[in-house]
């Protein structure tokens, strides 16, 4: 069990834990001799490290992707803190505990499939109601859809996280076509449920959040549309021009090219999906800037967001 989170470190203070290194960097000082840069993760947070000596040790034995007991102390650079690593090495696994290092969603995961399930019904198209049905009947499935984190680092990333990310766009998308009736509401409800299909492939969470091999070569978006095409070549008489417009929202729902998305969306239901998606991960960054910096008006600068966030103050709680 672990004692010494990164929200909890404290300058200063000896470090002794066990951390999961998510990024390990070799770089070179002016004179040519080597040190190492990593980050370091638990269910609390990240923290940026560094290594000046002992380094040849530490190449040979340090590998992003795994848990290792650090031993330094918190500091800072640039106003962030930093940990500056004195020993590391491969942690005992009788000191890993998966409860340390991965965060659950804080909704209940019964409920919110309950609710992703009454936005299947809302689905009449009998092609994609049997689409959905190949995927949310199936209890493997279900059962990995609902435990999947819906990121690594960014947003939702943790357990529960597709699943929560899926049902908060899909709430939204209930509603749009009574303001744009226009939108194929079956199409986009479907968009919406698939869209990110490919995660429950790209991450690995049987003790820390992270990539899987395709995760990181090939990507969800990618395998989300070998998964949904698959399971659309199952069923007997799907419309092409149906088909081919849900694999083209599963394609598009980054938005951009320079975000991982192969093509733009092309239709309005695609777009639709895009800013659905775009808009429940920037709420949730929001969120978690938020809460990382209590009792400020700023966070610091926020990389995703391209932003300092400002915190509201919050409503007084009459007293009783």
């Amino acid at each position: 069990m672990k004692r010494q989170y990164v929200k909890d470190l404290k300058p200063g203070i000896p470090i002794d834990d066990v951390f999961f290194v998510t990024r390990r960097d070799i770089r070179e000082r002016r004179d040519g001799t080597p040190f190492l840069t990593f980050d370091l993760m638990d269910k609390t947070g990240n923290v940026a490290a560094i290594m000046w000596d002992r380094v040849e040790d530490a190449i040979s034995c340090v590998e992003p992707g795994g848990f290792f007991r650090v031993q330094g102390k918190l500091g800072n650079y640039q106003g962030r803190p930093q940990l500056t690593v004195a020993v590391i090495y491969p942690a005992d696994p009788k000191d890993i505990d998966r409860d340390d290092f991965l965060r659950a969603t804080r909704h209940d995961r019964g409920k919110m499939m309950s609710e992703l399930q009454s936005y299947i019904e809302t689905v009449e198209d009998r092609h994609l109601k049997k689409l959905l049905a190949a995927f949310f009947d199936e209890e493997s499935f279900t059962k990995e859809f609902a435990l999947a984190p819906g990121g690594a680092q960014v947003h939702h990333n943790y357990l529960g996280g597709l699943l929560e990310h899926t049902v908060m766009m899909a709430r939204v998308a209930a509603a749009l076509p009574t303001a744009y009736p226009e939108l194929n509401h079956d199409l986009l409800m479907t968009g919406v449920l698939l869209h990110d299909v490919g995660k429950v492939r790209e991450y690995t969470y049987e003790v820390a959040l992270d990539h899987t091999w395709d995760g990181r070569l090939i990507g969800h978006i990618v395998m989300g549309y070998e998964i949904v095409k698959e399971k659309m070549s199952q069923i007997p008489g799907f419309p092409e021009e149906l088909g081919r417009m849900l694999l083209h929202t599963v394609l598009a729902h980054h938005g951009h090219l320079e975000h991982g998305s192969p093509k733009t969306p092309k239709f309005a239901e695609a777009i639709v999906v895009y800013f659905l998606d775009n808009m429940d991960a920037r709420i949730m960054m929001f969120r978690g800037a938020i809460e990382k910096n209590p009792g400020t008006k700023w966070t610091d600068y926020q990389q995703y967001l391209e932003t300092n966030v400002y915190i509201p103050d919050r409503p007084k709680v009459p007293e009783s």
